[in-house]
């Protein structure tokens, strides 16, 4: 788990959309009100696989969100 992320304000969802060869998909969303954006990926082949693009996807957010904090201080 990313630190900034210590109160899991940001989570990874993962859906089935279809029965296709790769019908996984993620969505991050943010708990208490939406996030303006919506933050997806889809065309996996395992619940596995979708959930962890999903995890590497939210670490890169939050670093992102990071830095961008840092740089408006």
């Amino acid at each position: 788990m990313h630190p900034d992320n210590r109160n899991r304000t940001y989570y990874v969802v993962v859906s089935r959309r279809g029965d296709g060869t790769d019908p996984f998909c993620w969505e991050i969303r943010r708990r208490r009100e939406a996030m303006g954006v919506k933050v997806s990926g889809s065309g996996y082949r395992s619940h596995r696989a979708a959930h962890d693009a999903g995890n590497r996807a939210l670490d890169r957010l939050l670093d992102d969100l990071s830095k961008e904090s840092e740089t408006s201080r």
